[in-house]
């Protein structure tokens, strides 16, 4: 008779290994086998935080009648925890991992996992918990993810006038919309007409380029992206302008051609 080993991931029995299906990503750079070599192995155990969204409701109580109406809700900030094993022949070894993984988690822009490589959780680096040190430790990294949403790569569509978008996304996303017209022009408006939201502009200044960034909220004209917001007409729903998949975008007059950027939204 002979015993057979088993293994979940990311621990170790022997010599038996078997690596992280969720390994730590942080602007892109795997973790696990960045740093892991004959000296030094490190590798992402658990991760905590990920899934179930909570949120916050607001309520209103309406004057002479029973029970509350709801107002609206929002995601709450959550918090991510990604537990790393390090196990290394000397403490030196550990001390400058730990020194090289703190200032790499200071300036990183996204982090994200093995698993889900395509999305991207935007959330600062908290700190770390150290509950033992030693030639093997278990260190806990905590996040505050305050934009609870994960977030796909940046996707490119050089849209035609009128149809319908494409867009892979579950939850609708603000894009950032290029207009080239064939000549300069002072009057122009976009409408989405699945959401009846509208743009619509109006300067002395002509521009035959225009870039309007819906998540950052910002308009600029020309190749210079000269700011362009004193043109915005106090009718449009700049700040509440989406697009969703499916949606179909109508600019007047017809510019050359207009360029869509967007980044994919998960929950």
């Amino acid at each position: 008779m002979f015993e057979v080993e088993y293994e979940s991931p990311g621990q170790k029995t022997g010599e038996l290994i078997i690596s992280s299906p969720f390994s730590l990503l942080v602007d892109g750079r795997n973790i696990d086998s960045y740093y892991s070599n004959n000296d030094l192995r490190v590798e992402t155990i658990n991760v905590y935080g990920r899934q179930t969204n909570e949120y916050d409701i607001q309520t209103t109580t309406p004057a002479k009648y029973s029970g509350q109406m709801v107002l609206g809700k929002r995601m709450k900030a959550k918090n991510i925890q990604v537990v790393l094993f390090i196990e290394a022949d000397e403490m030196g070894l550990i001390q400058a991992f730990m020194s090289d993984l703190n200032r790499r988690l200071r300036s990183a822009n996204a982090i994200a996992f093995k698993d889900e490589p395509d999305l991207a959780y935007y959330a600062e680096f908290e700190g770390a918990d150290v509950p033992q040190e030693g030639l093997k430790q278990e260190v806990t990294l905590n996040f505050l993810w305050h934009d609870p949403m994960k977030y796909k790569i940046e996707k490119r569509i050089d849209y035609v006038n009128a149809q319908r978008l494409v867009i892979d996304s579950v939850e609708p996303v603000h894009p950032v919309i290029e207009l080239q017209f064939e000549t300069g022009i002072k009057t122009w408006s976009m409408r989405n007409t699945s959401t009846g939201m509208n743009i619509n502009y109006e300067h002395e200044l002509i521009s035959d380029r225009y870039q309007m960034d819906l998540e950052e909220l910002y308009l600029t004209r020309s190749a210079n992206e000269v700011d362009a917001m004193d043109g915005l007409k106090l009718d449009s729903d700049f700040e509440e302008f989406t697009i969703k998949n499916g949606d179909q975008i109508v600019v007047t007059p017809t510019p050359q051609s207009i360029t869509i950027r967007y980044r994919g939204v998960s929950l």
